[in-house]
């Protein structure tokens, strides 16, 4: 029967995770680059992340002042109605 060794394991999974990040188009040769490279998708996540937060937030502020809007303009109106015209 033949075992797997950890340092066959280890090579395995290195050569994997190197390949794959290859692939996706990161430069894997230099630490550095690649420790950049996560860092400015992290900050793109974040910003797309807090727009997302402002444009819910705005949506809502929209809605909420509509409908304040709707209903004074429907308090006026019935208040109009019991006013004899001019």
């Amino acid at each position: 029967m033949m075992s797997i060794q950890p340092y066959e394991i280890e090579e395995v999974v290195r050569v994997s995770v190197h390949q794959t990040l290859k692939h996706l188009g990161f430069t894997v040769d230099d630490p550095h680059q690649l420790q950049a490279d996560m860092f400015y998708l992290r900050k793109k996540r974040q910003g797309a992340d807090e727009a997302i937060k402002w444009a819910q937030r705005t949506t809502l502020a929209t809605l909420i002042g509509a409908g304040l809007y709707a209903l004074w303009d429907g308090l006026v109106h019935l208040i109009s109605l019991g006013k004899p015209p001019l």
